[in-house]
């Protein structure tokens, strides 16, 4: 009996055993997958962090990218550079200038401490604890270059950096030159002046030698129109926020041109006047010199004058021989008488 029931209960626990077993594979299998979708989600979950990490990663890169101005400012104004952020711990300009110079200026707003050695004409814009603004009092050539500045807060530091450049306008004359030709010449401007005329013409412009970075440009025009009465020259530069036009009258000029014609024909024939006076003068003295020597030579006394003078420059023998023929005419004279006494 105790056999049979020790058999039957084996039979019915190996018969649940066998019931039991597909359905405990089911599970570890449903675990399984369970597990490993699991791990899927937390590798979903990290990558997704990590993409949401570098997006943000991102964002503070492009917020602490330098920003870049080219700034521009006539000679001898003021000129003000800003920082983007105002609220900060630390604030920095450096200066870097064209003529290999360096300078800085710095300040801790937490140990309100400045530091700098700039010169005063570079300064703070006021307090640097309200505001980090860079100003330059009067702007210089020497000025020129880049100044950047640096904020330091909570976030990050930022930057951000200003190029520059120096205005000097030209001064402009019109005037006629050595041709007649009206000129417009635009000297020292920084950069070159740009000149054109009115009515549009034949012109020609070439630069000249540049003085302490400034450029001069010459401009001639050539008038082609007789009945034109004025001429305009435009010049434009940077420095101005219109271009300045200069006018010229040609009537003058043409009037101008009309009595300096008159004034060196009148010079002309007065200098004609004088040498042919100059020269009836010297003629007429030739002329009479001639006649007052014609008239000396026939006057008798002038000739015996002048053959005693002639005499007087005769050789010594030729007088010794006219002696001697006057003592043998005079022996000859004397020489029938003595004979008849004899």
């Amino acid at each position: 009996m105790d056999a049979k029931s020790g058999i039957s209960c084996f039979t019915k626990w190996g018969t649940m055993y066998v019931l039991l077993l597909p359905i405990i594979l089911a599970m570890a299998v449903m675990g399984s997958s369970l597990a490993r979708q699991t791990n899927q989600n937390n590798s979903m979950q990290r990558h997704g962090n990590i993409s949401i990490r570098s997006v943000t990663v991102n964002k503070v890169t492009s917020q602490l990218a330098e920003g870049k101005v080219n700034k521009s400012a006539v000679i001898g104004t003021a000129v003000v550079l800003d920082c983007p952020h105002h609220i900060y711990d630390l604030a920095v300009w450096n200066v870097y200038l064209h003529n290999g110079m360096w300078c800085h200026l710095s300040y801790r707003t937490d140990e309100w401490q400045e530091s700098k050695n700039c010169s005063e004409d570079t300064n703070w814009l006021s307090r640097p604890e309200h505001l980090p603004s860079l100003q330059i009092k009067s702007a210089q050539i020497s000025n020129e270059g880049l100044y950047r500045c640096s904020i330091s807060d909570t976030n990050g530091t930022f930057f951000f950096s200003y190029y520059l450049t120096v205005l000097v306008p030209p001064k402009v004359s019109l005037s006629y030159n050595v041709n007649g030709n009206p000129m417009c010449k635009a000297t020292a401007g920084k950069p070159a002046a740009q000149i054109s005329w009115i009515p549009a013409g034949d012109y020609k412009t070439k630069p000249e030698v540049s003085l302490k970075g400034t450029e001069t440009i010459i401009s001639e025009y050539y008038v082609t129109n007789a009945t034109q009465d004025d001429i305009a020259c435009i010049v434009s530069h940077p420095a101005w926020e219109k271009s300045h036009v200069f006018n010229l009258s040609l009537a003058m000029n043409n009037a101008g041109r009309t009595d300096l014609t008159r004034i060196l024909y009148s010079s002309l024939i007065c200098l004609l006047g004088i040498f042919m006076l100059l020269l009836f003068i010297y003629l007429w003295r030739v002329f009479r010199g001639r006649k007052t020597d014609v008239t000396v030579l026939k006057i008798p006394e002038a000739i015996s004058t002048r053959l005693s003078f002639q005499e007087s420059d005769t050789q010594p023998y030729a007088t010794f021989v006219q002696v001697e023929n006057v003592i043998y005419d005079k022996a000859s004279d004397f020489s029938p008488g003595f004979s008849s006494s004899t």
